[in-house]
């Protein structure tokens, strides 16, 4: 169940030239099927991207070197990578979404509605607290370390620690 990803590269992806601090960058997830590829870009190498190619990105800053580490996640980017992550049936994939509907939920971006046994199997619904819209999450029965591991992976995913 590892998902290969990486935090935030030193240099451009495109164009090599090392990063500094503080400085503005764009931070993308490619999807190899298995995996989720990172890629982070400058400015003027991210113009430069095929959009169609990217499952996810956000924008960023690279940290000063002594600045405490940052300790949060925006909840819109979190959100619009478990939207992405709908109707994809890989068993890693829909683990992610799963521990993402669970970590949305106790930040209070989603709401728990009902959970429902189908013929499919298990589902949580939950409501998006903004727009009002419903979604369907399939729950892979993970269990506790699993649920762990995943949570680690999303945290390298997005550069912060997810407690």
């Amino acid at each position: 169940m590892d998902w290969e990803v990486g935090s935030n590269a030193l240099a451009c992806s495109a164009c090599k030239q090392s990063f500094v601090e503080e400085q503005e960058i764009f931070s993308a997830l490619y999807d190899e099927q298995t995996a989720f590829l990172r890629r982070d870009f400058c400015n003027g190498c991210w113009s430069q991207q095929d959009r169609a190619a990217i499952f996810s990105h956000w924008q960023t800053r690279i940290p000063k070197k002594d600045a405490p580490v940052k300790r949060f996640v925006d909840d819109e980017i979190v959100l619009e990578f478990f939207r992405k992550l709908e109707g994809q049936d890989e068993p890693l994939k829909k683990n992610f979404r799963y521990v993402l509907a669970l970590l949305l939920m106790r930040k209070k971006a989603l709401k728990f509605i009902e959970f429902k046994r189908t013929e499919a199997g298990a589902m949580l619904i939950l409501r998006d607290a903004l727009s009002q819209s419903d979604y369907h999450v399939a729950d892979p029965d993970l269990n506790e370390e699993q649920i762990q591991q995943v949570t680690e992976e999303i945290g390298q995913i997005l550069n912060t620690k997810i407690a």
